[in-house]
């Protein structure tokens, strides 16, 4: 009965947990950085936002977030994990001198992420003063134009907006001078691109003739045409009109009198389904809408014919002015906020070579060009409408039936597969997963018919020495595979090669002068190791050894006081029997005890080999145990003064399991001046995980003593999911 009740809650759990992922199908990451700008030696802190891609809101599905940090080959040079809570996660790297001076990227993603092979990315820069640097040398750049249309097609005989962006081989925005010539060869007008690679044409094309881009080389020009215009088709403009948002469509001669479907999509499902001719307008209301991206999509004959990404959010920023304060002197300003917002605060110094950060950039994220960095209140309506037509509708809305990992919602997960080694395999195989030096933090379960298994544990006491066995397998039948936790690849990355000139070698020396400095006054401050109370096991039965005659042999020591197990007085048997207590008669299951060395399963040698006086204790149960559907006969776990196992390996596959990180402090002055010790950190500020408590939020801190440009930025959620992007600027003197 106990067995059935059992499977009962697990199926219920799982069913509730499904159906909570299903109506949060997709989770989005963003991760804002104390800098993108750095040097060995300093410490590169981060803060996570988990949202859900449907609402915008912070999502609580996960409770991990895997963190990665990759050199210019894609080489992983650090990994961590940090734990979450109703989606916010904070941590931080240390930036050792065995780093070499390069790009690198840093990779944050949830366990659930990786079932739509999805992840977050932020590119950085790190220099290493104490390494000698040789520059790759640049390629000729190879300038790519992409030419975007609003609405998908150029229309004969109509207004159209199109797009051409510019990028090089390596993502970057490339200078360009051309014009726009019809077929005949004479100029239209001239193109001009903006400071983002972007220029925005309007044309009106006649139907058959053909249009090019000339633009300017060293020396001659280069051709490229454009795309050819269609009078059987049709085409969308968006437009915003006051309170309302206008969407136009048109067609050509071909199509004017065939009739389609306009639908309005956004991440939560379908907003507007309606049958409408080729040349109509309808109005949209901005405040009946959600804010964030929405996609306005025509079908004719049942086929997709047009789609326009367009944006329903505001971008007001009030112009704070630039600051200017003293060194040593206490800053404090205010800024409206939403109550109960989730923000990350940081007030670092700028040295010219950042690239800006924004929440607004996961705007960008289904965009086919490499935006860069743009601050927070560089971000504009036509900005925002140029990322739009640049982007494509890549969410489905549907439910899924099936995904490979399950959400890490309240622990962590640890899965793989097993197979047999000949034959075929058994249905319901039990495996089991420990950890050594962690107290009882043990799981088991039986595999699914395909061998895969699913084991959890807690994450605050989960280390590195776990292991993954399976049970009642002496003769070795089967074969184990543990699914890595971090991806094993991500897409080649080029990138850009590094180029110093005087001013910024005088300014990396001074900076890591100061650094130095900082370091060298740095107390660290030792995070206490999560702790709980041994679980109270019914029956179980301790024996503290210093509190008999200690034996020479475990082997004595278990005959003489522990009762509750058999063990062989042949010194060449190695085995454990336990004397199971209030057995049916008709029990005739055949199960292991579970034995444990400092947490972690271990085998009857091991524990017998162990010298008696490096154990401070035996815990004893000699009744059936059960953990979820797999059943023990009884537990013997044996306690080390060390809990290190007494230099013995944990039984079973070991997992390449990294450990959470301790939860991220505030970084920066508590308002309290040290007239005795120097000042020379350039991030004044940084407070990782703050939750709003009334509309008016204030921010307090202290300048150094290194003097220049800073900025203050908030970023984060509004309870409504509303993005956050704040900043000011400031100079120390």
């Amino acid at each position: 009965m106990k067995y059935r009740s059992t499977l009962l809650t697990l199926l219920l759990v799982q069913m509730s947990l499904w159906s909570f992922a299903q109506q949060n199908i997709r989770e989005e990451v963003y991760v804002h950085l104390s800098s993108n700008d750095l040097i060995a030696g300093e410490t590169l802190h981060f803060s996570v936002f988990t949202r859900s891609v449907a609402t915008g809101r912070l999502s609580g599905l996960s409770s991990l977030v895997y963190i990665e940090l990759l050199d210019e080959a894609g080489d992983v040079v650090y990994r961590t994990k940090v734990y979450q809570e109703e989606g916010r996660a904070a941590g931080d790297i240390f930036l050792t001198t065995d780093l070499e001076t390069g790009r690198y990227q840093l990779m944050a993603y949830t366990r659930w992420m990786k079932n739509f092979e999805s992840y977050a990315r932020q590119e950085l820069t790190i220099v290493n003063p104490y390494k000698v640097y040789t520059s790759r040398s640049m390629l000729e750049p190879e300038v790519a134009l992409q030419f975007f249309v609003e609405g998908g097609r150029l229309l004969a005989q109509r207004e159209n907006v199109l797009l051409i962006c510019a990028r090089d081989q390596y993502g970057e925005v490339q200078p360009l001078k051309a014009k726009l010539l019809n077929g005949a060869g004479e100029k239209v007008e001239d193109v001009n691109f903006d400071a983002l690679g972007v220029a925005r044409v309007v044309l009106k094309p006649q139907l058959g003739e053909r249009y090019q881009l000339a633009i300017e080389t060293k020396d001659t020009f280069r051709f490229v045409d454009l795309p050819a215009s269609c009078d059987d088709c049709a085409q969308l403009h968006v437009y915003e009109m006051g309170e309302q948002i206008r969407i136009k469509i048109s067609s050509g001669e071909g199509w004017s009198q065939k009739v389609g479907q306009l639908l309005v999509v956004s991440s939560q499902g379908i907003l507007l389904d309606q049958q409408t001719t080729l040349t109509t307008e309808t109005l949209l209301v901005k405040d009946q809408l959600p804010q964030g991206a929405l996609v306005a999509q025509l079908y004719v004959d049942g086929i997709k014919v047009n789609e326009r990404l367009f944006w329903n959010g505001q971008f007001a920023h009030a112009d704070r002015g630039v600051k200017t304060y003293s060194s040593r002197t206490k800053v404090t300003e205010q800024f409206e906020l939403p109550k109960g917002s989730r923000v990350t605060v940081s007030a670092k110094k700028q040295y010219g070579s950042e690239s800006p950060q924004s929440m607004h950039s996961g705007a960008t994220r289904n965009s086919l060009v490499s935006w860069p960095g743009i601050a927070s209140e560089k971000w504009t309506a036509p900005l925002m409408d140029d990322v739009m037509l640049t982007s494509t509708w890549d969410l489905d809305t549907a439910r899924i039936d099936s995904v490979r990992y399950l959400p890490e919602f309240n622990s962590g997960i640890v899965q793989g597969k097993i197979e047999a080694r000949v034959g075929e395999l058994e249905r319901f195989v039990n495996v089991a997963l420990s950890f050594q030096g962690a107290d009882f933090e043990i799981d088991a379960t039986a595999t699914n018919r395909e061998g895969v298994f699913f084991l959890k544990y807690d994450p605050s006491f989960a280390n590195n020495k776990g292991v993954v066995r399976i049970l009642n397998d002496p003769e070795q039948r089967y074969l184990i595979e543990v699914y890595p936790e971090f991806y094993t690849q991500y897409p080649a990355w080029l990138a850009a090669p590094l180029q110093f000139d005087s001013g910024r070698l005088e300014q990396i020396t001074v900076r890591s002068i100061a650094n130095q400095i900082e370091n060298a006054y740095f107390t660290s401050v030792k995070e206490p190791s999560a702790q709980r109370k041994f679980p109270e096991v019914d029956g179980m039965v301790s024996y503290v050894l210093d509190e008999y005659t200690r034996f020479s042999t475990m082997r004595d020591t278990f005959i003489e006081l522990v009762y509750q197990v058999g063990v062989s007085k042949n010194e060449n048997k190695y085995y454990f029997k336990m004397r199971t207590a209030d057995i049916d008669y008709n029990d005739k299951y055949d199960v292991e005890t579970m034995v444990l060395l400092d947490g972690a399963f271990s085998t009857a040698e091991d524990i017998l080999n162990l010298s008696p006086y490096l154990v401070e204790r035996i815990d004893v149960m000699n009744k059936r145990y059960f953990m979820g559907s797999v059943m023990f006969d009884g537990i013997i776990s044996i306690k080390t003064f060390e809990n290190d196992g007494g230099d013995t390996a944990p039984l079973g596959a070991p997992m390449d399991l990294i450990e959470v990180q301790p939860e991220a402090q505030v970084v920066g002055t508590d308002g309290v001046l040290d007239l005795h010790k120097p000042m020379m950190n350039d991030l004044l500020y940084w407070a990782p995980l703050v939750v709003t408590d009334s509309t008016v939020f204030e921010v307090s801190f202290l300048t150094s003593e290194v003097k220049g440009r800073y900025v203050l930025q908030i970023e984060g959620v509004a309870p409504d999911g509303a993005s956050i992007s704040k900043s000011m600027y400031f100079d120390v003197k």
